[in-house]
């Protein structure tokens, strides 16, 4: 009669876990990820932007600035701007309007083809590494539900390194990703790695910390 108990609290235990894991992936999960990176991706777009403007590129900025107008009213026309700027337009301006072009797809629900655009960001040898790092963050945050654990390591495993900007972002989706998978053991080792970063943010850290109750480790 105890062992029968004993396996039932167990039982019991890991379904009350598993609803917590549930939520929380809800929570932190690929939507939470994305707006996480679309502050990054706020702040080094407005950075590289005013590298542009100040190199007084005229043209290509009248055509970014009509694409994102165009946004809320013609977004098929938006498209079409940003995909021609991001063929034939200057290094800022062209990953801006690729960046652009990703960024309005998915928020159409064409999550495949945003992949696309971010992994061809990330393929651009034209580009420094930090904004093809971040290509590929982004190539992730949309893409986690439907990427394998090993497509997401292909992508961003090299940005976990503590030299990395993107470094403690990187450990999450990582571990988002093993946790898809069932390879709790992977997602342990890189969220007690965001905990133990002291240059990880407080909000970050509290994750970490919450996901791994949840797991159990």
């Amino acid at each position: 009669m105890v062992f029968v108990s004993d396996q039932l609290f167990r039982e019991v235990d890991e379904e009350v876990r598993q609803d917590r894991l549930q939520n929380l992936w809800k929570r932190y999960g690929i939507y939470a990820a994305i707006a996480a990176v679309a502050i990054v991706v706020g702040t080094v777009a407005f950075v590289l932007w005013q590298d542009a403007q100040k190199s007084a590129r005229d043209a290509d900025s009248a055509r970014f600035l009509n694409a994102v107008v165009q946004e809320s009213t013609a977004a098929d026309s938006a498209l079409l701007e940003l995909r021609e700027l991001g063929n034939e337009g200057t290094v800022a301006y062209r990953f801006l309007a690729k960046l652009r072009e990703g960024r309005l797809l998915a928020d159409q629900g064409d999550r495949a083809q945003a992949l696309v655009i971010f992994d061809s960001i990330s393929a651009d040898s034209g580009l420094g590494d930090t904004y093809r790092d971040l290509a590929r963050l982004l190539a992730v945050a949309n893409g986690l539900d439907v990427l394998s654990q090993n497509e997401v390591e292909e992508r961003i495993g090299s940005l976990n390194s503590p030299d990395n900007p993107f470094c403690v972002t990187a450990r999450e989706f990582l571990a988002l990703a093993a946790m898809q998978v069932g390879d709790n053991a992977r997602a342990e080792e890189l969220l007690r790695a965001n905990l133990s970063d002291a240059s990880a943010p407080v909000a970050s850290r509290a994750r970490a910390s919450e996901i791994l109750t949840a797991i159990g480790r």
